[in-house]
């Protein structure tokens, strides 16, 4: 048996990737690689952590993130972590995903174990692009939890194209029901999304005429500098007759 290489990709919404991590750690431990599997599993216990967030309705809301550190330290044993998605505007917001496949054509490992088949991609279009570019330079995939077989076999061609399609199914369901709820929440009246910060948007334009960087601006108003860029669009015109 080869070397193993495993890829998650995180929710941010539910924590279910401990799970993943143990049943494919399970069949990885079991390859040719002298990797320190102790060392692994320890960093994959750090890997991905909590943060609590203020909701609208006064509640709190558990979002999971990534430590980037981590993660990077993983990806050199050919285990890659990441919370990321791939933008249908075609651009790629999964790094981890890239540093994989370039990896994968270097033959770093022989085999690729994910949990789904949904985790490669966003369609049945990708998925099926993704398998075929990992086969040409002879890595295999396995979704432990999706039957398929090898893609360059009839039958195993027959079995990625059904679970891509399902895959596909299942993300476009998902998406529609999120669309949905939004519409029914906002036709209630309530707001959208993360409460907006508190702070004094006014004081951006003048900080901004001071010379303040962005940055600058961000530290001395505790937040983000995003939400001082966007206080500037607000208040910038008005106040001083330009535009970030």
């Amino acid at each position: 048996m080869g070397v193993d290489g495993l890829y998650f990709r995180v929710s941010s919404e539910r924590q279910t990737t401990e799970n993943q991590f143990e049943e494919l750690l399970r069949i990885a431990e079991k390859d040719d690689s002298a990797r320190d599997w102790c060392r692994i599993r320890q960093l994959l216990s750090h890997c991905v952590y909590a943060e609590e967030l203020p909701c609208l309705n006064g509640g709190i809301r558990t979002i999971y993130r990534v430590q980037a550190a981590t993660a990077t330290e993983l990806a050199a044993c050919c285990v890659y972590v990441e919370q990321g998605r791939s933008s249908k505007a075609g651009a790629s917001r999964r790094p981890m995903f890239e540093q994989m496949k370039r990896d994968a054509a270097l033959r770093k490992f022989d085999r690729l174990l994910v949990w789904k088949v949904s985790r490669l991609g966003r369609d049945m279009r990708e998925v099926i692009s993704t398998v075929y570019e990992l086969a040409d330079p002879g890595v295999s995939v396995l979704p432990v939890k999706s039957q398929t077989g090898p893609i360059n076999s009839t039958m195993g061609k027959l079995l990625w194209a059904i679970q891509a399609w399902f895959a596909e199914m299942e993300n476009d369901e998902r998406s529609d029901a999120i669309k949905a709820g939004h519409v029914r929440a906002r036709a209630s009246g309530k707001q959208i999304g993360r409460p907006r910060a508190v702070f004094g948007r006014d004081e951006v334009p003048i900080l901004r005429q001071q010379g303040l960087s962005w940055r600058q601006i961000s530290s001395k108003l505790g937040v983000s500098i995003a939400s001082v860029r966007r206080a500037f669009r607000e208040f910038g015109d008005a106040a001083t007759g330009s535009s970030p």
